[in-house]
């Protein structure tokens, strides 16, 4: 049997079957049982040697369609783009579904929501779906369930009115971070707040910070600044033209904390004596640099492990402690810069 060329009909279970000598069913059961399962070493061998030459591929949603089953979990991409603290977090949530021996499918539409999107995910036939709360609206999530989807997720910074949601709110992250200035003694800080594809994050990190700032009653001064060096730089050298410069900076992530850290330093200033910094994710490099930087961490661990231990409770009616929701808290992890 000749291979499938390039632009033509990709190979079928039935080609599968024709060059393995077996039937069609027999292909089905091996792709789909354990090693052991009711048929011969021989015959396993056979069709396993036969999907490897010919490169054939299972269709999940065919499968799922004939079964009336799924493994598959789809996660939305969010709108704000891909980062460590993101990547983390799918990362803990992939290893978590594999444990259970699901599959995390993730759909590159990052602005699909209400029934439409629901309708667009569904026709993947996936067995859960987690989503950010503000795309999921009543009539979509009536259209997953519909469709057949056994469990729906919501994550975002409020709970979700009609599914379990995970919430962690990035107010707390900027809340956090003043506290945390305050209690070391600063009065005058600083929040830089950039722009371009973070505003959204930034915003509401600069939202808790402005919160905790009136709640200690000390000046926090809200700073908009470009995802540039040079930008960075043109803020710290304004600082020293002032006659009362803040102390501290919370710098709302940590790329920006590296930025004010090494733009400060080129100024002169000394972190964290003249003025302490303070970033939010605690990624990795926070540990390499010097000084080490403070920062506000997010337990990617626990979102993604914890979303997936949900989901699967969900799906099989176990009992889950925090049925209606979880929420996720952050903690500075305190290191040298403040």
């Amino acid at each position: 049997m000749s291979l499938p060329e390039s632009g033509r009909k990709p190979p079928t279970s039935a080609d599968v079957a024709r060059l393995a000598g077996v039937s069609r069913s027999t292909v089905s059961y091996v792709l789909n049982s354990p090693p052991g399962a009711r048929v011969s070493a021989e015959t396993r061998e056979r069709v396993l040697k036969a999907v490897q030459e010919i490169g054939y591929a299972p269709s999940a949603p065919a499968r799922s369609l004939r079964s009336g089953t799924s493994d598959i979990v789809l996660f939305p991409l969010p709108v704000q783009p891909m980062g460590q603290l993101l990547e983390q977090f799918i990362d803990e949530f992939a290893e978590g579904l594999r444990r259970q021996d699901l599959k995390l499918l993730i759909h590159g539409d990052r602005y699909a929501r209400g029934a439409d999107g629901a309708r667009t995910w569904a026709a993947l036939r996936p067995l859960a779906v987690l989503a950010e709360a503000n795309r999921l609206t009543d009539d979509g999530v009536k259209v997953l369930r519909r469709a057949g989807v056994r469990a729906v997720f919501a994550w975002g910074r409020e709970q979700h009115p009609g599914v379990p949601t995970a919430i962690f709110d990035n107010r707390d992250t900027g809340a956090l971070a003043i506290r945390h200035l305050v209690a070391r003694g600063h009065r005058r800080i600083a929040c830089l707040v950039p722009s371009g594809p973070l505003a959204a994050l930034a915003n509401e990190r600069w939202e808790g910070a402005k919160s905790a700032a009136e709640e200690a009653g000390c000046r926090l001064d809200r700073v908009d600044v470009g995802y540039v060096r040079d930008h960075v730089l043109t803020v710290v050298r304004d600082w020293q033209r002032q006659t009362d410069p803040p102390t501290a900076v919370f710098a709302g992530n940590d790329d920006f904390a590296l930025m004010i850290v090494s733009a400060l330093r080129e100024c002169g200033w000394s972190v964290p004596e003249d003025v302490a910094v303070v970033g939010a994710d605690d990624l990795p490099f926070c540990d390499l640099v010097w000084p080490r930087l403070t920062s506000v961490a997010m337990h990617t661990r626990t979102m993604g492990s914890g979303a997936a231990d949900a989901l699967t409770a969900f799906m099989t009616g176990r009992p889950f402690k925090h049925f209606d929701h979880m929420v996720v808290h952050p903690r500075v992890v305190v290191r040298e810069s403040g």
